[in-house]
C-alpha cells in the first residue's frame, strides 16, 4: 500500500520550497557569493539573520524530503555481499585516479537529524566582580577581555559553517532528485531520521502566521509517518 500525502500538504510543500529557494538566492546575493562561494566572516546582523533563516529552512526543507521519499517508498540497502568482500580482501589496492579536487567543493546537504538527547543541567557560570583598574605591565602585553566590549552589529564573526549550510541548502533545490533517492536509501535502514519535537523556529517570527502552520503540518505529518511503528 502506497503513501499520497494530503493536498494540503502537497500545496504548503510547493509553496514553502518555492518560497525557501527564492530567500536562499536572496541571501547568496546579499552576503555576495555570486562569482566566489566563501566568506569566512560576517557581520554579527547579517550573521543573526542567516542562523535565523537556516534553523528554520534546513528542518522543514528535510520534512519535505521524507514525504516525498515516502510517496515514492523506500530503496533496499545497499550491501556487499561476503564473496566480493572477501575478493576485495585478497586483491592488491588499486592506487585512486589523481584527480583535481576543487577549491571550493560543493557542500552536502544533511538529511538525517542527530538524536534527541536529555538536557544536562548547566551549572551557572562563576560570578565576576570588578575590583578596580588592573596592574598594568609595561614589558608585557596586556590580555584582552571580550567581556568588558558591548557587542555590536557590525562586529566580524567567523561564519564559514553557516555560509557552507547555506550553499548546501541551495544545492537541494539544484539536486532534488538525487536527495529524494537518498532519502528513500535511509528510509529502507528502518532508523528515524527525524526528530519528534517541533523545531523552536516554525513558531518564531520573522515567518508570517501562513509559513509557520505550513511548517508545523509538514512536521506533524513527517513525524507522524517516521515514528509510525504500526
Amino acid at each position: 500500500m502506497t503513501y499520497k500525502s494530503p493536498d494540503f500538504l502537497v500545496y504548503a510543500g510547493r509553496f514553502t520550497v518555492q518560497w525557501l529557494d527564492h530567500a536562499t538566492a536572496g541571501f547568496r546575493r546579499a552576503l555576495g557569493l555570486t562569482l566566489l562561494p566563501a566568506l569566512p566572516f560576517l557581520p554579527r546582523r547579517q550573521l543573526q539573520e542567516l542562523t535565523r533563516f537556516l534553523a528554520h529552512a534546513e528542518p522543514v526543507m528535510r520534512r519535505i524530503l521524507y514525504l516525498m521519499a515516502v510517496e515514492l517508498g523506500a530503496l533496499p540497502v545497499r550491501e556487499r555481499t561476503s564473496s566480493a568482500t572477501a575478493s576485495d580482501a585478497t586483491r592488491a589496492p588499486a592506487k585512486p585516479p589523481k584527480t583535481s579536487r576543487p577549491l571550493f567543493p560543493q557542500p552536502r546537504f544533511r538529511l538525517s537529524e542527530p538524536e534527541e538527547r536529555p538536557q544536562a543541567a548547566r551549572t551557572p557560570p562563576p560570578k565576576r566582580f570588578r575590583t578596580g583598574p588592573r596592574i598594568r605591565r609595561l614589558d608585557v602585553e596586556p590580555p584582552v577581555d571580550l567581556s568588558e566590549y558591548p557587542a555590536g552589529p557590525d562586529d566580524i564573526l567567523p561564519a564559514a559553517r553557516h555560509v557552507r549550510r547555506l550553499l548546501a541548502l541551495e544545492d537541494v533545490f539544484e539536486n532534488m532528485s538525487r536527495y529524494v533517492t537518498a532519502m528513500r536509501r535511509l528510509i529502507g535502514k528502518a532508523k528515524p531520521l527525524l526528530r519528534r519535537a517541533l523545531p523552536p523556529a516554525f513558531r518564531r517570527r520573522p515567518l508570517t502566521p501562513a509559513q509557520q502552520q505550513n511548517a508545523c503540518d509538514l512536521h506533524a505529518e513527517a513525524t507522524r509517518l517516521a515514528y509510525n511503528t504500526s
